[in-house]
């Protein structure tokens, strides 16, 4: 008997773990080196102690809950982990198992506790908590879409750039498959992607086109598998970026290159040539005026033309309609000054800039033509853009005799209140109304609306698109000064215009 309790002693003592015998108080009755070793103090130290003593004090409410529950019989064995002070003060994370022995009515004796010192494994969990947390907030916060699938292709993870693309939540996907909340044909299209990383393929990085919210989206998706320790292929990453707006930059790019070699090729090669749609007097039947529409031939010495909706737009937003109209001016004048009264269209932004006007003025005085032969026109859409430099240029042309034409008169919003600031000569009747002039009572008030106010403001009005006997008769009835539509007249080459549509010859027939 005395040999077992010496061993059982020696075994207590030399343990590899800290071991203690703890009273029903709290009171440390025996503890083996290992239990000194590891917190550090002598054995006479915290024998005169509980173990409540050097347990950090956030823990020290959940020991003593123990006892507490131990002492009324609710429990006889705790597994936990918690925290201690060393006696250099630094803090020791410890897992103790603790068992409760009692006397045959039930009391605590006392109970027996093994404490591992777990510190460093604490330390490497919370590093590697860290590192998660620290890597779920790079995944949420890249611009870049990012899903992990398993090899039955279910999702275990996804950021949140995958949720709102989505409109889904974490908690909503990971576990499911993407035909449970995706389109059917784009689910299939990412299954069949991420299949051929599964079987083994090697990584990817296309682009691809995925429709999300009611928007149309490019992105740039790399794949690739991810293995396990035996490396084996467990599952697929995809990590994809959205490359839309550098896309469309690009296009862009290519698009005002193109167009410029356009532009800046038509010019140099003289592909650009004049057209010319007659004006009628509708008081003497007469052409008075011819409106230059600008043309382009495909080639250079070639008759097919490009019509001006296929290169003007470019021109306009890739800035070198300055260039097209300095042209078109520098032509007209040559036309005015062999005695034609001729409409000069200029775009917006041409009359917007003060050195483009300038230039415009500069042509006009060095060319010699009569200033008066030169009406220049410019749309209602681009008075209301900028109205301020529309007058500029209105009154600076006028200075020099020029007239100033206001076109597709009638489908802005400010109609009238422009004629109390833009000196016109010329009202020009958008087209639409013109057209049904003879079917739509809301067109016939409109026109004769504007030739009336045009009247009171002293400014001629020339009614565009007319396509019929009918309709001209209609407007000379209502008082309309001018018409110039294909019934008419067609744009044919400027050369083609008559010597001198100044001179009153026979009726225009």
């Amino acid at each position: 008997m005395k040999d077992t309790e010496e061993l059982l002693r020696s075994a207590f003592d030399n343990a590899p773990i800290g071991m203690s015998i703890v009273g029903p108080d709290g009171a440390l009755l025996r503890i083996n080196d290992e239990y000194c070793r590891m917190l550090g103090y002598e054995r006479e130290e915290l024998l005169t102690g509980t173990f409540l003593d050097i347990t950090h004090p956030g823990d020290v409410a959940a020991d003593h809950a123990f006892l507490v529950a131990a002492g009324a019989g609710e429990c006889d064995s705790l597994d936990h982990e918690k925290r201690c002070r060393h006696k250099d003060g630094s803090l020791l994370w410890v897992h103790v198992r603790t068992e409760v022995t009692r006397d045959s009515a039930g009391a605590v004796r006392f109970s027996v506790s093994h404490l591992q010192d777990i510190t460093q494994r604490h330390a490497d969990q919370t590093r590697l908590g860290e590192s998660e947390r620290t890597l779920r907030s790079v995944l949420d916060n890249t611009p870049a879409v990012v899903y992990v699938k398993d090899r039955d292709q279910r999702y275990e993870l996804v950021n949140r750039g995958f949720e709102e693309l989505f409109g889904v939540t974490a908690e909503s996907v990971v576990g499911r498959s993407g035909e449970d909340f995706l389109p059917a044909d784009q689910a299939a299209e990412l299954r069949l992607r991420d299949a051929v990383i599964l079987a083994g393929g090697p990584p990817q990085q296309v682009e691809e086109d995925i429709v999300a919210g009611g928007r149309e989206r490019v992105f740039l998706s790399v794949r690739f598998a991810i293995s396990d320790e035996r490396d084996e292929i467990v599952g697929v990453c995809c990590m994809s970026t959205d490359i839309t707006d550098r896309r469309r930059a690009e296009a862009r790019r290519q698009e005002s290159l193109q167009c410029s070699e356009l532009i800046l090729g038509a010019l140099a090669q003289n592909q650009f040539v004049l057209h010319a749609q007659p004006i009628v007097n509708l008081t003497t039947m007469v052409v008075d005026q011819a409106e230059l529409l600008i043309r382009m031939r495909a080639e250079r010495e070639g008759s097919e033309l490009i019509p001006p909706c296929d290169f003007l737009p470019g021109a306009e937003r890739f800035g070198l309609i300055d260039l097209v109209d300095e042209w078109v001016v520098r032509r007209a004048v040559e036309v005015a000054r062999s005695g034609q009264v001729v409409e000069v269209n200029l775009s917006a932004k041409t009359i917007s800039h003060p050195e483009n006007v300038a230039r415009v003025e500069r042509v006009v005085q060095d060319s010699g033509a009569p200033p008066g032969n030169l009406i220049f026109e410019i749309t209602e859409t681009a008075v209301a853009d900028n109205i301020e430099a529309a007058r500029e240029f209105a009154q600076r042309l006028r200075r020099l005799g020029c007239a100033f034409a206001l076109d597709d008169f009638g489908v802005g919003h400010g109609t009238f209140m422009y004629l109390r600031h833009l000196p016109v000569d010329y009202l020009k009747i958008d087209l639409q109304f013109v057209r049904d002039l003879l079917t739509e009572a809301s067109s016939q008030h409109v026109v004769q609306a504007i030739i009336g106010v045009a009247k009171q403001f002293g400014i001629q009005t020339v009614a565009e698109g007319v396509e019929d006997e009918a309709t001209l008769d209609e407007l000379r009835r209502m008082g309309a000064d001018y018409a110039q539509g294909y019934f008419l007249g067609r744009p044919a080459p400027v050369e083609d215009l008559p010597a001198a549509p100044t001179k009153r010859g026979a009726a225009y027939a």
